[in-house]
């Protein structure tokens, strides 16, 4: 996978009730899809219960190891709604969207949210910990240095997210940076952890 280093140039961001339309757009997706059957064939039922980086699909699970040296992934966070967010520490956009992902983070984990920051970063842990320690990141952080995750979520722009529900579904992807503490996001995670 071809990963640009964006530093320095500007990117088209995404405004901040974008991340609210898709996940309402998803769930009634969700809601429509789960009670009719295919097109064109009233015999053939969808089958959403297959490991797909798309929405209403179950996530691809993956483990890797967390910058305590400890494996972690999707399965240790079973029934909460998951944030994964892919990211390096020499993207300029990453960089700048990381403390907003930490204020959702600690305003909403006692209520079953959780940040995965999966870094695609290739030298290893320590300029990633030196990174998670300047912005005191709290939420986990974990190594994708032999692409395990980045081949199951392919994508050619850096950052991107996914946002999974408490069933382990795909609910939103977001291609590019997100200021993660609007309001419309916080009450689009709302929802989704009310569900």
């Amino acid at each position: 996978m071809k990963l640009t280093n964006l530093q320095g140039k500007n990117i088209i961001r995404f405004k901040d009730g974008l991340l609210a339309l898709l996940i309402i757009a998803a769930l009634i997706f969700f809601a429509l899809r789960f009670q009719k059957t295919g097109p064109g064939n009233p015999q053939q039922k969808i089958n959403f219960n297959q490991f797909k980086p798309q929405a209403g699909y179950l996530a691809p699970r993956f483990t890797l190891r967390n910058l305590d040296g400890n494996l972690e992934g999707l399965d240790d966070h079973v029934g909460k709604v998951i944030v994964v967010n892919f990211w390096a520490t020499w993207c300029a956009p990453c960089v700048k969207e990381m403390p907003s992902f930490e204020t959702l983070y600690r305003r909403l984990r006692a209520r079953g949210l959780t940040v995965l920051a999966v870094s695609l970063d290739k030298n290893g842990p320590a300029k990633v910990q030196k990174f998670v320690d300047k912005y005191k990141l709290s939420f986990p952080v974990l190594l994708d240095t032999e692409r395990v995750a980045e081949k199951l979520y392919p994508s050619s722009t850096i950052p991107f997210t996914y946002v999974i529900d408490k069933q382990g579904r795909v609910v939103a992807r977001i291609d590019g940076a997100k200021n993660w503490e609007s309001p419309e996001t916080f009450r689009a995670v709302e929802y989704l952890l009310k569900q």
